[in-house]
């Protein structure tokens, strides 16, 4: 099979993540935190490594924290149910639902408003648009970092300004950049990332994170034992501990920690490919009679596309049954994004390559392409 549904999950798992994997499952099948026994603690400072290279990889600031989660929704719904408060928040029409649905509970329960921003024809979410919608009771934006429907990145930099000169907190969803491209949140002034180890990371489903600064320290959303003063009725106050209740995924967290090593030794190359097979697939398609692209060049890997008025759940059928090529058809979980590109009834086709991806896979996908498109009016 040809898989190009990498925005989804990367087939690809590194060597060193397997043999992680495989290390956590038979040395340290134990709970961190909970024991004194000399394997258990050793499994507790392969945590606390894991905590900081996270840690220093997306800021060097010592006032950051860092919570382990089961993924990236999970670190989301922390980062948004955990600093809630009544006022008004802003999100983007590039929002996955991990991030609209949770905003939109808050809004059912009557503890916020929601201003929604439109990107501009480049896909662009500028933040003069996000200032215009700001008002005095105005705690949190919310931006994706890059588009799991089109690979768009967007200007955090710029966002981060706004958000601090305002003291407004950000929040930057990046389960479609880590492990593509870099964001250090002190620069940017980003108060909240959340991240997944299982795309850019090469790692395996199960672990995220949340990283986050002393100005957006988010109460527990989830209650129950720590490890930690057990003796209280309540939820400790202590960080990371009030955060992360019960058993830790630990064989996942470490593998994501392997994925984070393997990135930096070899992110330079990973990143050539990505882009240039994300370039092939990009240039191949605008040669295609009756193929609407709707991605323009990025370092996410993510070209989307349509032919003619096809449901794109169809052609990715097509693609798999006929051909043995992965995609992602559909809405990808991003409505308002779909909104934006006016194929909320269609969807879109989403091919999504990696470090591995070859060009003769992506001239496979170019051709199927084709032949379909010949076939549809």
């Amino acid at each position: 099979m040809i898989y190009l549904d990498n925005a989804a999950t990367t087939n690809y798992k590194p060597q060193e993540v397997i043999d992680t994997v495989t290390e956590c499952l038979t040395k340290y099948p134990y709970n961190p935190n909970r024991s004194g026994n000399k394997l258990s603690l050793q499994l507790q400072q392969k945590l606390y490594d894991a905590r900081r290279k996270l840690h220093l990889l997306l800021s060097n600031d010592s006032e950051m924290h860092v919570a382990f989660t089961g993924g990236c929704t999970a670190a989301l719904n922390l980062a948004i149910l955990g600093t809630a408060s009544k006022g008004h928040i802003i999100i983007t029409a590039t929002e996955h639902n991990s991030v609209l649905r949770p905003v939109m509970q808050l809004k059912k329960k009557g503890y916020v408003d929601v201003s929604l921003v439109q990107p501009d024809e480049n896909g662009q979410i500028s933040a003069q648009e996000i200032e215009r919608l700001i008002r005095p009771d105005t705690y949190l934006i919310c931006v994706s970092h890059a588009s799991n429907v089109t690979g768009t990145a967007q200007k955090v930099a710029d966002i981060g300004a706004l958000a601090r000169r305002k003291d407004i907190k950000l929040l930057v969803d990046c389960a479609q950049s880590i492990g593509y491209f870099p964001l250090d949140m002190l620069k940017c002034n980003v108060d909240m990332v959340a991240i997944a180890a299982h795309k850019g990371l090469h790692a395996m489903q199960g672990a995220g994170a949340l990283i986050f600064s002393e100005r957006a320290i988010p109460r527990p959303i989830n209650y129950g034992g720590t490890g930690s003063e057990s003796h209280l009725y309540y939820q400790p106050s202590t960080i990371p501990d009030s955060l992360e209740s019960g058993t830790l995924p630990c064989p996942a967290i470490l593998a994501m920690n392997a994925g984070v090593d393997w990135w930096l030794k070899n992110w330079q190359p990973n990143r050539d490919n990505v882009v240039e097979m994300q370039s092939t697939i990009l240039n191949g398609l605008k040669t295609i009679k009756n193929v609407k692209v709707y991605s323009h060049e990025n370092k996410s890997g993510i070209v989307a596309f349509n032919i003619g008025n096809r449901d794109s759940t169809e052609v990715s059928d097509i693609l798999s049954e006929r051909y043995d090529i992965a995609v992602r058809g559909g809405l990808q979980c991003a409505p308002l994004m779909h909104k934006y590109l006016g194929t909320l009834e269609q969807g879109v086709v989403r091919a999504s390559v990696s470090c591995i991806t070859t060009k003769q896979e992506c001239y496979s996908l170019l051709n199927a392409v084709e032949l379909i498109a010949k076939t549809t009016n």
